[in-house]
């Protein structure tokens, strides 16, 4: 099966906005925060980022696009442990388009605060602006159109406080990849899958060859202190981001359109659900699913 035309339309905030990212989505975003921290290490912020927190007021931190709140979670953590972060007092506060994956109130301690925001609407609230010490954003990459990542810049810009940082991680989604262990176990409907998505994110507008070169449009839009690195994933943690893809590919399946509604349909939503089972059976034979990189950038409001 070869992608053609008459491919789903992918809209970024209707497919993260929907009732349908329940509890299947939270576990995957779980395993994915994992994942993450695995491949950048033990620290969730930046060495520099870490060295120049305010040491005289309360530190305040923003996490755009938040999910279930694992990586604020994990950092209440952190800070909570360094006695400096604890005399003088944190906040952070994380925004997501849809609240349904936030924990209830008995699971966030007092310094953890989640909001119902599309945080590249425009404007943005006024208590808002220029609040934050730190924003950081991760696996964002599907929410930006034609390569244009300048409504994100702009929203952490308006987000800092003069002189506060950025951390921005996204996994390389330019590079998608499917490697079999050996010749004679197929990875052909893992290939095909890469190939469907790649052409129907293409004709929905999205493309992410902008990731190679990032620090060019954050440079451009005024940052200091532009910083943009790309960190190997280890190997022995591409089962799991195998099996985060895998996750990611079955809620692919309702975008398609049953055969019933829709026979002359170039994939039905049958015909995916049927190729994505293959994919599960060459990935238990030891296929692996992964965008070989992960890429870091981080910069600081101009004073």
């Amino acid at each position: 099966m070869a992608p053609t035309n008459n491919l789903p339309t992918y809209t970024a905030s209707s497919h993260w906005g929907s009732e349908a990212r329940n509890f299947h989505t939270s576990a995957r975003l779980h395993l994915q925060h994992l994942i993450f921290q695995n491949t950048l290490g033990a620290s969730l912020l930046e060495p520099r980022i870490s060295e120049s927190l305010p040491t005289d007021s309360e530190i305040r931190v923003a996490d755009l696009g938040c999910g279930n709140g694992a990586w604020l979670l994990d950092l209440h953590h952190a800070l909570s442990r360094s006695e400096s972060s604890r005399k003088q007092g944190f906040q952070l506060q994380g925004f997501d388009i849809n609240p349904k994956n936030f924990p209830g109130p008995t699971c966030l301690p007092d310094t953890v605060t989640l909001s119902n925001l599309d945080v590249l609407s425009r404007p943005l609230p006024a208590e808002l602006r220029s609040a934050f010490d730190i924003v950081h954003v991760r696996a964002f990459v599907s929410i930006i159109r034609h390569g244009d990542v300048g409504p994100l810049l702009d929203t952490i810009f308006d987000l800092l406080k003069p002189g506060g940082w950025f951390l921005w991680e996204e996994s390389r989604a330019d590079n998608f990849v499917a490697s079999s262990p050996s010749t004679n176990i197929s990875k052909e409907a893992c290939d095909t899958i890469i190939r469907i998505i790649d052409s129907g994110g293409k004709a929905s507008g999205y493309e992410f060859l902008f990731l190679a070169s990032l620090g060019v449009p954050i440079a451009h839009r005024g940052f200091d202190d532009v910083d943009v690195r790309y960190v190997d994933k280890r190997a022995s943690d591409l089962k799991a981001w195998t099996e985060n893809y895998l996750l990611v590919w079955e809620e692919l399946i309702s975008l398609f359109p049953s055969r019933d509604h829709m026979p002359e349909a170039a994939i039905t939503e049958e015909a995916f659900r049927e190729l994505f089972e293959k994919t599960v059976a060459e990935t238990e034979a030891g296929v692996l699913v992964h965008q070989e990189q992960i890429v870091i950038a981080s910069g600081r409001k101009p004073l």
